[in-house]
C-alpha cells in the first residue's frame, strides 16, 4: 500500500503559516514604500499610488477572488475523496486564468487613456500605469497555483511565493526608481519604474510556483487517483468553477472598491474643486505646500495639487490597509477548514471553524484599529517626515481606524459566507457597501473643507455596513450563532483599554521616541487586559504548532485559566 504522505494544516497552522509571511511581506512593503515616498516626494507618490490603486482591484481579483473559487473547489472534492477531479481542476483553470489574465491586460490597456484624462491634468500618470499592465498576466498564473494548494491545505508555497514578490518588488522597484530619478529628475518616470519593478516581482513569483508544482506535485499518491471515483468531464468541472468564481470575483473587485473608487472619483472631484475653491484648499494645507516647495525648483501648481493631496492619502490608506490585508489571510486559511465543515454537516466544527477566525481577527485588528484613532497623527509623523503626512494624512488615518476594525472583520466573514456556498450574499452586502461608498465620497468630497478626508470617510461608512451585514447572514446561513463576548467584545475590550492608555501617557512631547514609547505601553495594556479577560482558551493554542507545549507553559503563566 502506497503512504500519503500528504500533511493538511488546521485553520490554526495555516494561518499562523500566512500570517508570518504576511507581516514579512508587510515589512519588505514597508521597506519599499516608505524610502519609495521619500525618493518620490509626495506628488511623484500621488503619480504612483494613481496607477497602482487603479491596478489593485485588478490584482485583487486575481489574487485574492480566484484563489478562493479554486480552493473551495479543490477542498470539496478532497473532502469527497475526487482526487482526479483535484487534478483536473487545475488543468482547467490554469487554462481559464491564462486566458483572464490577457484579457485583463488588454482592457486595462485600453482605458488608459481615458482614465488618465479624467482623473490628472497633467497627463503623467500614464507612464506608471504602462509599467504595471503586464503584470496582470503574472497574477492569474499564480492565483491559479496559490488556490490549488491552499485547498489542499497547504500555504507553504502561497507564503513563499509571496515573500518572493515582495523581494523582487523591494530590490527592483526601489533600484529602478532611485536611477531613474537621478537620470531623468522625472518623479513621473521613476514611478514608473517602482511599478515595472512590482511587474518583474510578479513574474518571478510566479515562476516559483509553477516550478514548486512540477518539481515537488501535490501529494497526492497514486493510490488515491486509482481509487477516485470516475473523474467529471472538463465542461463540468469549468461550469463548477465559474458557477462559484464569479460572484467570489465580484465580491473581491467589490470589496476593493474603495481604491477604485478613490482614484478615479476623489481625484476627479479634488480636479473640479480645485477650478472654483483652489484658495480654500491651498489656505487649509498651507504649511503643507510650503513645506512641498522648500524641497524642488519648481512650485507646486493647481494641476499638481490633488495628485500630492492623493500621494497623502495613499500613504494612510497603506497604514490601514495592513489590517484588511492580514484578515483576509485569516479569511484565505479558514475557507478550505469551514468548507469541509459545511460539506461534512458537522454543525459543532463548523461553529469552532467559524469563531476562531472571528477571534482571531478580532485580536488582530482592533488593537491596530484603535491605535490608528488615538495615534493617527503621531504615527504618520513617526513613519513619514513631511508636513502634509501629518498634517493632512493625520487626519486621515484616524477615521481608517475606525474603517480597520470593521473592515478587518467582515473580510474574514466574507470568506466564510464563500465557504459555504453563500457567494451571492456576500457579493450582495459587499456590493452595498460600495455604493455608500461612492455616495458618500460624492457628497463629502466636493465640499472644499473637507476635499481629500471624504474619501476616508467613505470607506468607514462602507465597511461598518459590510461587518454588520456580513454577520447577520453568518448566522442566518450557517444557523451557527457565534458567541460574540468571547469573540469580538473582550478585544474590544482590551483594545479601548490600550487605546485610552496612549492618552493617559502623552509622550507627544519626545517627538517619535515618545510615539514609539506610547505603542509600546498601549501593547503591554492590550495583552494584559487580554489575559485578566481570560480571553485565550484551549483550542486556540491546541491547533498551532506545537500546541500542546504552548498549552501547558500559558497553563503555567496563567495565560490560559
Amino acid at each position: 500500500m502506497q503512504e500519503n504522505k500528504r500533511k493538511q494544516q488546521s485553520f490554526e497552522y495555516g494561518a499562523i503559516i500566512l500570517l508570518c509571511s504576511t507581516l514579512l511581506v508587510k515589512v519588505i512593503g514597508a521597506c519599499f514604500k516608505i524610502p519609495l515616498s521619500i525618493i518620490l516626494g509626495d506628488l511623484g507618490y500621488g503619480y504612483f499610488s494613481s496607477a497602482y490603486d487603479l491596478f489593485l482591484p485588478i490584482y485583487a481579483l486575481a489574487m485574492a477572488g480566484l484563489p478562493i473559487a479554486i480552493s473551495r473547489v479543490v477542498a470539496e472534492n478532497m473532502a469527497n475523496g475526487r482526487y482526479l477531479d483535484v487534478k483536473k481542476s487545475l488543468k482547467i483553470t490554469s487554462r481559464i486564468f491564462v486566458v483572464t489574465g490577457c484579457t485583463a491586460a488588454i482592457i486595462m490597456f485600453l482605458l488608459i487613456k481615458p482614465f488618465v484624462s479624467l482623473t490628472d491634468a497633467t497627463g503623467k500618470t500614464v507612464y506608471s500605469i504602462y509599467a504595471i499592465v503586464p503584470s496582470l498576466l503574472f497574477c492569474c498564473v499564480m492565483s491559479t497555483y496559490r488556490g490549488y494548494f491552499e485547498g489542499l491545505r497547504n500555504m507553504y508555497p502561497t507564503a513563499i511565493s509571496d515573500v518572493i514578490e515582495a523581494l523582487g518588488k523591494l530590490i527592483l522597484g526601489l533600484g529602478f526608481s532611485y536611477v531613474i530619478l537621478r537620470l531623468t529628475n522625472n518623479v513621473a518616470l521613476a514611478a514608473a519604474g517602482a511599478m515595472l519593478g512590482i511587474t518583474i516581482g510578479g513574474a518571478a513569483s510566479a515562476t516559483f510556483l509553477y516550478l514548486r508544482y512540477k518539481i515537488k506535485g501535490d501529494g497526492i499518491t497514486e493510490q488515491e487517483l486509482t481509487e477516485s471515483p470516475k473523474v467529471q468531464t472538463g465542461k463540468q468541472i469549468a461550469k463548477t468553477l465559474i458557477v462559484i468564481a464569479i460572484p467570489i470575483v465580484m465580491t473581491s473587485l467589490a470589496n476593493n472598491i474603495s481604491s477604485l473608487v478613490d482614484v478615479t472619483m476623489v481625484k476627479w472631484q479634488l480636479n473640479r474643486i480645485m477650478e472654483d475653491a483652489s484658495d480654500i484648499i491651498r489656505n487649509m494645507y498651507n504649511a503643507s505646500i510650503v513645506d512641498y516647495n522648500q524641497g524642488v525648483t519648481k512650485a507646486l501648481t493647481d494641476a499638481e495639487l490633488p495628485t500630492l493631496l492623493y500621494g497623502v492619502r495613499s500613504k494612510a490608506y497603506t497604514l490601514y490597509n495592513l489590517i484588511p490585508t492580514i484578515t483576509s489571510v485569516l479569511g484565505v486559511s479558514a475557507l478550505p477548514v469551514v468548507a469541509t465543515a459545511w460539506t461534512k454537516k458537522d454543525k459543532a466544527l463548523l461553529k469552532r471553524n467559524i469563531e476562531s477566525p472571528i477571534k482571531f481577527t478580532a485580536l488582530i485588528s482592533m488593537p491596530i484599529g484603535m491605535g490608528f484613532l488615538f495615534m493617527g497623527s503621531e504615527i504618520m509623523k513617526l513613519v513619514y517626515s513631511t508636513t502634509a503626512s501629518y498634517e493632512i494624512g493625520g487626519t486621515m488615518l484616524r477615521i481608517y481606524g475606525v474603517a480597520a476594525i470593521f473592515g478587518g472583520l467582515a473580510t474574514s466573514m466574507t470568506s466564510m459566507l464563500q465557504a459555504i456556498g453563500k457567494e451571492k450574499i456576500s457579493l450582495r452586502n459587499v456590493a452595498i457597501g460600495a455604493v455608500l461608498k461612492v455616495v458618500v465620497n460624492l457628497i463629502f468630497v466636493g465640499i472644499p473643507t473637507i476635499n481629500i478626508q471624504g474619501a476616508a470617510l467613505g470607506t468607514a461608512v462602507s465597511f461598518i455596513f459590510i461587518f454588520v451585514a456580513n454577520l447577520l447572514s453568518l448566522i442566518k446561513y450557517t444557523g451557527v450563532k457565534p458567541n460574540i463576548y468571547k469573540t469580538i467584545l473582550k478585544p474590544f475590550i482590551a483594545a479601548l483599554a490600550c487605546g485610552l492608555s496612549t492618552i493617559i501617557l502623552d509622550l507627544s512631547a519626545f517627538e517619535k521616541i515618545g510615539t514609539v514609547l506610547e505603542i509600546a505601553v498601549a501593547a503591554v495594556v492590550y495583552l494584559t487586559v487580554l489575559i485578566v479577560l481570560n480571553t485565550f482558551e484551549p483550542d486556540d493554542v491546541l491547533s498551532l504548532p506545537k500546541g500542546d507545549k504552548l498549552l501547558k507553559l500559558f497553563t503555567k503563566l496563567k495565560i490560559i485559566r
